[in-house]
């Protein structure tokens, strides 16, 4: 049962020795009692008429009194006696200093048997007094020192001995001390840090934390584990020996962490970049979570500036923070800007945790809003919550990190506002919070509009400018609305009858359609959401008729010819004049074929007629009276030289 066969007990004695923390060493004796044929021990019996057989060493020199032979092994002692076995003399040179192993096991029965192992010069320590398990093996180790000859007597009654070895050890290993490290204090108490010194097997330890090198007379003793503190960076040396035989010093350093107060002082170029800290945030610097990335990255805005908690696979937040929490307590990691975002991060390390990182819910603070910027100030804002009106798609990068839900990636040349984390390079990571759309296309009366190269689906638009209750406004833009009928009068153009343009009702406006408008309340700068933007211009409606509706997205400037015509505040048709004849985006005109009358023009709306008597001319009504005569700019002429005129409501041409 023990012995299976030599080779196995050789294996054994050999882990057994890879186990041992001594370096270099050499077997000097070794007994098998693989001779002995008795019965008995490694046989699996350990009571009743066993172990009469005789003893047979693998080495001579054995000297026995009141044993005998076992299965493999040797059983000392009697009931009523005491047996005793010693070893043949163990020589060796040089360090004196070795390691006794052996296996024993007790009688089969409920008597405490002991066993005790003593040696001749020199010193013993370690298992030599043992209390033998009834009936089990086990393994043993002592240490020898002092001594370089000597031989090694057991002594016990009733019990089995069985592989022994010894070990000549030509160096010491030397003592383990706990790894190095940085420590903080968990709060505000002062920073301390618990170190183990553990001697390797039967030496004495010396240590020193002044900086001196220990050595068997200089340092602090410690002949089994030992543990103490420091509280400052303090660098730890230590030996062990034995006897004269000493290992080589080993040197650990414990470093005090550097506690940082503020994101001010974080981001100060003196803390180098990489460098381990623990950042103390108060109460009063107001960090607030301006946005959280599944528990991994904070993005906070304090007093002090931005700052990302970037956790990556090292920690996470428990529990996560949310949008608009206050963050305050202290928390380590590794300062790091990162070049690929501008941000200034406090990266987790194996020292983060959050138990001493507190995040509350906002009492009687408002809750966080973007910071408005423009897009030439986004540098200064890099890590903050940021929204830009009105920026040009070429001017900036939208690029949706965060996975947001809401956003959308920006078309060529589109206008727009953007409510997101700000990076470096004019990027702009989009995050949804307090109900404002991450990106919305902004349509401006006043700029230049470019539709999309394919339909943009489910957006959000927000329109510049102002529909009047009190007058008929021209109106078109690049997508649909529904349900407006409710809210408005809405009138497209029908058709051209017999000089007259007729408009009729609507409920609904198809996208880039021309209309005339009229809403019951006056409507400011609306917002449209879950629309598809067209990929095409605004529409030209009646170009079969002597007059076209045409529609504008972007502004345009009209001909001053008489050509085209716009509809006025007071609900007339008027000629554009030099220096006023820009007409504003999301509007239309009218457009008259060559050569067209424009005393013939009629417009019908509801049925109220427009026609060639009500004609504005940059704010001058060119009234029906008789023998008045005005160029098409509006102006009465006293002394009409050649050219084309109006008067009394009809055009006139004088050669």
């Amino acid at each position: 049962m023990r012995r299976i066969c030599q080779i196995g007990l050789l294996l054994s004695v050999m882990m057994l020795l890879q186990q041992t923390v001594w370096a270099d060493n050499v077997v000097v004796f070794q007994e098998t009692f693989a001779q002995t044929n008795g019965s008995g021990g490694c046989d699996g019996q350990f009571s009743g008429n066993i172990a009469q057989g005789n003893l047979n060493y693998d080495v001579e020199g054995w000297n026995a009194s009141k044993c005998q032979g076992a299965k493999e092994c040797l059983k000392f002692g009697t009931a009523g006696e005491d047996g005793a076995v010693t070893t043949p003399t163990v020589s060796f040179t040089g360090t004196q200093l070795a390691v006794l192993t052996f296996s024993a096991a007790g009688w089969g029965d409920a008597n405490e048997n002991k066993l005790t192992v003593s040696v001749s010069g020199g010193t013993i320590s370690g298992d030599k007094d043992i209390t033998l398990q009834n009936a089990e093996w086990n393994e043993y180790k002592c240490v020898i020192s002092g001594a370089s000859s000597f031989t090694i007597t057991f002594t016990g009654k009733r019990g089995f001995l069985d592989d022994v070895v010894v070990t000549h050890i030509t160096t010491v290993e030397a003592p383990t001390l706990t790894d190095e490290c940085t420590f903080w204090p968990n709060t505000t108490e002062t920073a301390s840090k618990s170190i183990t010194v553990t001697p390797s097997l039967g030496t004495t330890v010396r240590y020193t934390t002044d900086g001196s090198t220990p050595t068997t007379t200089n340092g602090t003793e410690a002949t089994m584990t030992a543990s103490f503190s420091v509280h400052a960076t303090t660098t730890v040396k230590a030996i062990a020996y034995v006897g004269n035989v000493t290992s080589d010093v080993v040197s650990k350093t414990y470093t005090h962490g550097q506690t940082v107060n503020g994101v001010e002082a974080f981001s100060n170029d003196a803390l180098a970049d990489g460098t381990e800290v623990r950042l103390y945030l108060a109460s009063t610097d107001n960090a607030r979570v301006l946005h959280n990335q599944e528990g991994k990255v904070a993005y906070l805005r304090t007093n002090g500036g931005t700052l990302c908690l970037d956790f990556g696979t090292m920690a996470t937040f428990n529990p996560a923070p949310a949008h608009n929490q206050h963050v305050a307590g202290w928390i380590i990691g590794r300062k790091q800007y990162d070049t690929d975002t501008g941000m200034l991060s406090l990266v987790a390390t194996a020292n983060t945790n959050t138990d001493y990182l507190v995040l509350a819910v906002p009492v009687t603070e408002p809750a966080t809003q973007p910071t408005e910027v423009g897009n030439n100030g986004l540098s200064a804002h890099v890590g903050d919550w940021v929204l830009v009106k009105d920026v040009r798609q070429d001017l900036i990068v939208v690029e949706n990190v965060f996975g947001c839900e809401q956003a959308t990636q920006a078309y060529d040349h589109a206008l727009m506002d953007v409510s997101a984390i700000a990076l470096n390079g004019s990027k702009l990571a989009p995050v949804y919070y307090n109900d404002i759309t991450p990106v919305v296309y902004v349509v401006d009366e006043n700029q230049e509009y470019r539709y999309p190269a394919s339909p943009f689906e489910n957006v959000t638009v927000r329109l510049k400018r102002t529909l009047s209750k009190d007058y008929w406004n021209t109106f078109v833009v690049p997508f649909a609305i529904t349900g407006w009928g409710g809210h408005a009068k809405i009138r497209s153009y029908g058709d051209y009858v017999d000089g007259k343009m007729h408009f009729v009702p609507q409920n609904n406006i198809e996208a880039c359609v021309p209309y005339l408008i009229k809403p019951n309340e006056t409507i400011e700068n609306p917002v449209f959401t879950g629309v598809t933007l067209c990929n095409e211009n605004a529409h030209s409606v009646g170009d079969n008729t002597p007059v076209s509706f045409v529609g504008i997205f972007s502004p345009i400037k009209l001909a001053t010819d008489g050509s085209q015509l716009f509809l006025t505040t007071s609900g007339t048709l008027a000629v554009p004049v030099v220096g006023k004849e820009t007409l504003k985006g999301m509007r239309a005109y009218f457009q008259l074929e060559d050569g067209f009358s424009l005393s013939s023009l009629l417009i019908d709306i509801d049925g109220e007629t427009t026609d060639i008597s009500s004609i504005d001319n940059g704010g001058f009504t060119m009234k029906n009276k008789a023998g008045a005569c005005y160029d098409l700019s509006g102006r009465r002429v006293l002394h009409p030289q050649k050219g084309v005129y109006i008067m009394n409501g009809k055009k006139i041409i004088i050669h």
